[in-house]
């Protein structure tokens, strides 16, 4: 099931991003994809926000992951600087992705192969200066799907 969304301002992504935040539950995995400046970091800010993360949320483009604390773990990563699959798999991954903490995943087109199969992929396109179309989709089998209950 895929739901489209624009967005005219990085304001309004976080707000999408906080209603979105909602509906996660712990071991949700959010694989993130699109271009540079596309409104990912944006987004991921508004999830963060909406489950309670007090702490500056940023990308965490030089370090791979950051954690924050709140109403669950949040294991946020940048896959921006990857440097191959080698490194991913020495970083150990399985230990995050399939951990009950919630996942964020910028860049996740650079370890598509690793990907979890029940997973919520947010594709992030830039339709002009501030305006941004979010789709967002459940490729989950087994579990219902939130976007139906999604107001």
């Amino acid at each position: 099931m895929n739901k489209v969304i624009i967005s005219n301002s990085a304001g309004e992504t976080i707000k999408i991003g906080q209603e979105f935040a909602e509906k996660l539950k712990q071991g949700d995995v959010v694989a993130f994809f699109g271009e540079l400046g596309s409104g990912k970091t944006a987004m991921i800010k508004g999830i963060c926000k909406g489950l309670g993360v007090s702490k500056g949320v940023k990308s965490p483009s030089f370090v791979f992951l950051r954690m924050y604390k709140a109403k669950f773990t949040v294991y946020h990563f940048d896959f921006y600087r990857l440097r191959g699959e080698e490194e991913l798999i020495l970083f150990d991954y399985k230990n995050f992705f399939y951990d009950s903490a919630i996942v964020l995943l910028e860049w996740a087109e650079r370890v598509r192969d690793f990907l979890p199969e029940e997973r919520f992929d947010i594709r992030m396109k830039i339709l002009n200066e501030n305006k941004r179309e979010i789709c967002i989709s459940d490729t989950s089998s087994k579990k219902p799907s939130l976007l139906r209950h999604r107001t």
